[in-house]
């Protein structure tokens, strides 16, 4: 009886050392180890800007990277790097797509917009509007919908239905106990649902802070799983068949978070978040390499050491199991890429004159998962 007493002991032991050892084990890697290669995207006189984050696409014509910005549609050549076409849309009249041109999805059938939270249009690209919808009222308890504010939360179209997030933009005790965040739109009999969660009750503890209160979401149509990232926790929510579970999904150097606080403003009161607390901000997936992606700002850099890149920050790494497997460090900068066949691209701004716009792709493989 002793020795088997003995032998459970030392099983668990070894099991529990070869977990902290698999857990201590994430390979911390420098952003420029995984470039494979560099993109090169011609700007002209109509494109003021391009987006860091872009969608593929393969088409009949080829492949294209597109880009949607101020109702201005334009497709480059993938991997040529040059422009194909360009579509510009309207803000007003029959075919117009309202002033907020932020909150889109570019699908086959056209571009989803979402016009001032009120209504969803499906826009064709001859830059006439095929169809529009109009969006519930906001639920009891919510005060105001805000479909449009967050960049990190994309919109999803998942079969007939349009997965859009409601991000507050700052969490307060008015909405702490709200659930209903992740509007299902019906495009075929304009119905709705919620992809529904509660806020962590920590996060409480940031009541008002515009940089720590809100949430990322994403929904992998793999697995019909929803993922969920706050600014301050490290671990992330999985939503699947209305139950929840976490996953960790810190960096190995723990973020330390920093309340903001109040402070006089003439006749008011504003609240001054504190810039240096450390805060996750965007969640993405790559679906042909299988991986996750989590961005981290860990804190300010020294005052005037990188004007350009103000904050130390930190992406992880995760399998499609959301198994942590790297840590990258030394990033470009915090704008989420987006992913080809190819591999991830990430936005790195002006080459040589400022008509190039450089990207430059990871190539994940040489990571173990």
């Amino acid at each position: 009886m002793r020795h088997q007493i003995l032998l459970f002991f030392a099983l668990v032991f070894i099991s529990f050392s070869c977990t902290k050892k698999s857990e201590n084990s994430t390979p911390i890697i420098d952003f420029e180890e995984l470039i494979a290669d560099t993109l090169v995207l011609e700007k002209d006189m109509n494109l003021a800007r391009i987006s860091p984050s872009l969608t593929y696409a393969q088409t009949d014509s080829g492949e294209f990277l597109l880009d949607f910005i101020k109702l201005h549609l334009v497709g480059f050549h993938y991997p040529e790097g040059n422009k194909a076409f360009e579509r510009f849309y309207f803000p007003e009249g029959p075919d117009g797509l309202g002033s907020t041109s932020f909150k889109n999805e570019i699908t086959p059938k056209g571009i989803y917009v979402i016009d001032a939270d009120s209504k969803i249009h499906l826009a064709g690209f001859d830059s006439k509007v095929i169809q529009s919808w109009k969006l519930p009222e906001t639920p009891e308890g919510r005060l105001y919908s805000n479909y449009t504010v967050m960049a990190g939360n994309r919109i999803s179209k998942i079969g007939n239905e349009l997965l859009i997030a409601d991000v507050p933009y700052v969490l307060n005790e008015n909405i702490i106990d709200f659930q209903d965040w992740v509007l299902k739109y019906n495009l075929e009999d304009s119905t709705w649902d919620y992809i529904s969660f509660p806020y962590p009750a920590f996060m409480r503890e940031f009541y008002d802070d515009p940089n720590l209160g809100t949430y990322t979401h994403f929904f992998n149509p793999e697995n019909q799983e929803s993922i969920v990232s706050f600014p301050v926790l490290d671990s992330l929510m999985i939503i699947k068949d209305q139950s929840i579970s976490w996953k960790d999904a810190s960096p190995k150097e723990p973020l330390i978070f920093k309340k903001g606080k109040t402070v006089p403003s003439g006749e008011f009161i504003a609240f001054e978040p504190d810039h240096d607390s450390g805060r996750y901000t965007w969640i993405d997936y790559d679906p042909y390499q299988k991986i996750y992606l989590r961005h981290a700002l860990s804190g300010l850099k020294p005052e005037g050491s990188d004007p350009e890149h103000p904050y130390y920050e930190k992406l992880i790494l995760l399998n499609k199991r959301l198994e942590k497997i790297a840590e990258l460090e030394n990033l470009p900068n915090s704008h989420r890429g987006f992913a080809t066949p190819d591999g991830y691209y990430f936005y790195l701004g002006f080459g040589a004159v400022e008509e190039e716009v450089l990207y430059v792709k990871l190539d994940f493989s040489k990571i173990s998962r």
